[in-house]
């Protein structure tokens, strides 16, 4: 009985008509082969492929083409447009062009009828998302995550289509590349990318940059993490968004880290409520810091990449979304297929984590482990190779950074030396797509758990 109700379903659901309004289709080509007003109110929003009527399509195509090159739209010049294109006759003649501008009795309504065109275009949209997710559910040959990842990427790529194109044209992108020039020439200390709060750093990064992939990487007790929270008050406090994906630790554990380093108060005073009349009046004022940052932590463990990027996807879509940083590349793992051993596993992560990156616009700073081999060799610095598990880390990262204390080798068995009271930091940039590399040096300040920049001396 079942099976009988979803095949009759089923033949409903084929034999009913598209959503489409061929009358707002008509208007909205007349009234912009009529007024000039109309067109520059319809070309940024409406698409080709948003007309029902493939007529329309190549009408509208025509008009594209003819705006982009600065020829004014009208019936004749549409004409001529169509006859250099072969799809006059297809459109329906210079008849049917009369008959779309007498049709548009009101040009300034063009607004209008192109929201219904797209209205109706994204009811299409929906319902072919939606039997393909019907499709791969009754398949099964997906994981049901996968399947959700991939429907709500078409449903929010949808609800996002009026101001996307799938492709830009090359003198647009040439015209955006020399406004950017502009812009930083007139600023005679510019910084394009998202800065990190360390001078230095950013003067060989230009801070970080949307769609990169950042790999921080450096054995156990180095400090990534402390330099990661760095980095992340720093972006925030500058105004950016940022969220915390922590499989290590655990939010409370992260704040008390936030806090001791904004307020200079020691982490061991912090933990142990051992707090002075005027640490409390230091913590007050790290908590109305806060106040004004856009800081997010997540500390799911094990979290998937899709599970990561379904978030952000909200949350960029709900609050923006500059900066994510992960703790710690090691602690994820793949439930996708050809994942048959870690080396792949960890590929397969850093590949997926840099499609984010791109497809969400965002920088990503992802943390990693580094192999033993730096302690073997007398002087301790890490090479790319030490990158742990995978050679696709390296492969995947647009920066690659390590830290290096050199203290931390050189006194195992101090604590004072370990901790890195009042010591500095090698910062070594060891690959970086867009720029140069090099080494800059930080101070650490093992009591806050943070990172501050080096005094210039004369």
């Amino acid at each position: 009985m079942d099976n009988r109700m979803d095949n009759m379903e089923n033949r409903e659901i084929e034999s009913l008509e598209q959503p489409h309004d061929l009358e707002a289709e008509r208007f909205v080509l007349g009234a912009m082969m009529l007024d000039q007003d109309a067109i520059m109110d319809v070309i940024d929003k409406l698409r080709p492929d948003d007309f029902y009527s493939r007529e329309h399509e190549e009408i509208y195509k025509a008009f594209i083409d003819m705006y982009r090159r600065g020829i004014r739209i009208d019936q004749m010049t549409t004409r001529a447009q169509l006859e250099k294109n072969h799809t006059l006759e297809l459109v329906g003649g210079s008849t049917y062009l009369a008959q779309l501008c007498s049709d548009a009795i009101v040009p300034g309504n063009a607004t209008y009828y192109a929201d219904v065109v797209i209205s109706k275009s994204r009811m299409r949209l929906l319902i072919y998302e939606a039997e393909r997710m019907r499709k791969s559910a009754y398949d099964g040959r997906e994981d049901a995550e996968v399947i959700l990842d991939r429907a709500e990427q078409g449903i929010f790529n949808i609800a996002n289509r009026t101001q996307r194109r799938s492709y830009t044209d090359l003198r647009d992108v040439l015209q955006m590349n020399i406004q950017h020039i502009q812009e930083l020439q007139a600023n005679p200390n510019p910084l394009p990318g998202m800065t990190s709060g360390f001078r230095d750093l950013d003067r060989i990064l230009t801070g970080f940059h949307k769609t990169d992939l950042v790999v921080l990487a450096a054995r156990p007790g180095m400090g990534k993490t402390a330099f990661a929270l760095n980095v992340a008050m720093n972006a925030a406090t500058a105004g950016n968004s940022v969220m915390i994906f922590s499989m290590e630790m655990s939010k409370e554990q992260l704040g008390e880290r936030m806090l001791s380093m904004r307020s200079n108060v020691e982490m061991e005073h912090i933990k142990t409520g051992d707090i002075q009349d005027d640490e409390w009046m230091s913590i007050s004022n790290a908590q109305d810091a806060f106040d004004e940052m856009n800081i997010q932590i997540d500390e799911t463990p094990d979290i998937s990449v899709l599970e990561m990027k379904n978030k952000c996807r909200r949350l960029k879509a709900e609050r923006g979304l500059d900066l994510v940083i992960i703790d710690y590349l090691q602690l994820m793992s793949y439930s996708g297929k050809g994942a048959d051993t870690r080396n792949n596993e960890i590929s397969a992560l850093t590949r997926s984590i840099k499609i984010m990156a791109k497809e969400l616009d965002i920088c990503v700073i992802l943390l990693s482990q580094l192999s033993r081999n730096t302690e073997n060799r007398a002087e301790s610095r890490p090479h790319l190779s030490d990158l742990r598990d995978s050679g696709a880390i390296e492969q995947d990262a647009d920066i690659v950074i390590f830290l290096r204390r050199e203290e931390y080798y050189e006194s195992p068995d101090d604590p004072a030396a370990a901790s890195g009271m009042g010591s500095t930091c090698e910062v070594t940039i060891a690959k970086h797509r867009s720029g140069p590399t090099g080494i800059v040096r930080l101070a650490w300040i093992g009591r806050y758990t943070k990172f501050g920049n080096l005094e210039y001396t004369n």
